[in-house]
């Protein structure tokens, strides 16, 4: 199915709008962020200092698909799954957003043929979104198109507020003819006013992952409040598993995996019936624990593209001692 012209100039219109939005709403951290991504002399500076290289080389899958084909070879042979994504979003050339498109195609292609265990993880924005919504759409189709002949699966992201309403609306149509052993959506639970569309997408029976949120967003739209934004995935993780297909339950907090086999046991699901999802590097005692016990773990692998975002995003996550033990120490003398 594809979408009629009017939809297409209708989100292209949007688009603009929500473009603009972004450029005014985004904080500096995350502009200056990728300013330095795209950088190619902060890139070459920063695998110039050791601390920084072997933090590089914990959470990113490499510069380019091999380096992040070898590292899911490498999580494979822990008995470790991957979800590959080529890193970045928010392209600012149609060149750009091709080159995402093919290297999603290109790994698609690599996966099935090594016989991997990994899914691809794809972003609108990257593949073309701002640009143009049909060159987006044109493009997942080609991707999905290749997940079709190879038997992979690609996973939706999630973006910013702005974007959910037609990143849901491009995936129904992508679900309606593809499946959802090909095609999968992210959903964020700190969205205040979206709480309708787990049901939606469940409904559907679309493959679902669901995480807290990932992004700086205003009070209006989304739950800023710790507690709130916990109840609210509890809530959410014990709805995705009565219900869901295949779900994917994405976190790092002890207390949600926790709670996530609380549930699993009470309603007497295996092991099996849905798998926890984490970033590649982060907390990965806990990824080799729930392997041990006998859940599926799957590592999100960015590599190449705007990988610095990443590293950026994944030091918030590591507490200040871990970063001071990780520098170099100076001998006396």
């Amino acid at each position: 199915m594809t979408f009629p012209k009017s939809f297409a100039t209708m989100i292209g219109n949007s688009a603009r709008i929500r473009a603009n939005h972004l450029a005014k709403e985004t904080p500096m951290i995350r502009k200056a962020a990728l300013l330095i991504a795209r950088n190619s002399w902060f890139r070459k500076a920063i695998l110039g200092l050791p601390v920084l290289r072997d933090l590089a080389g914990r959470f990113v899958g490499g510069k380019d698909l091999a380096s992040g084909l070898a590292t899911v070879r490498g999580l494979n042979a822990r008995g470790l799954k991957g979800s590959l994504n080529f890193h970045g979003m928010h392209a600012e050339s149609i060149a750009e957003a091709q080159t995402a498109i093919d290297q999603a195609i290109d790994a698609l292609q690599a996966i099935g043929a090594d016989r991997l265990d990994a899914h691809v993880s794809v972003k609108l924005t990257k593949i073309g979104f701002d640009l143009d919504p049909a060159l987006a759409e044109a493009g997942l189709r080609r991707i999905l198109d290749c997940a079709a002949r190879t038997g992979g699966f690609v996973r939706l992201d999630m973006e910013e507020a702005v974007y959910v309403e037609d990143t849901l609306r491009m995936f129904e149509a992508m679900l309606s003819q593809y499946g959802p052993e090909r095609v999968g959506i992210v959903i964020q639970s700190y969205l205040r006013h979206r709480r309708q569309d787990l049901d939606r997408l469940m409904a559907l029976g679309a493959s679902i992952r669901l995480v807290k949120g990932g992004y700086r967003e205003a009070r209006d739209v989304v739950l800023h409040r710790r507690v709130e934004i916990d109840t609210a995935f509890h809530e959410d993780i014990e709805r995705l598993l009565r219900q869901g297909h295949a779900p994917a339950i994405a976190t790092h907090d002890a207390e949600a995996v926790a709670w996530t086999k609380t549930v699993q046991k009470r309603l007497g699901l295996g092991q099996d019936a849905f798998e926890f999802q984490m970033l590649l590097g982060v907390k990965p005692d806990l990824q080799a624990r729930l392997r041990e016990e006998g859940y599926a773990v799957r590592c999100y692998v960015p590599y190449g593209g705007d990988w610095a975002t990443h590293l950026v995003g994944c030091l918030r996550r590591l507490p200040m001692d871990l970063l001071g033990a990780a520098r170099p120490h100076r001998t006396k003398g």
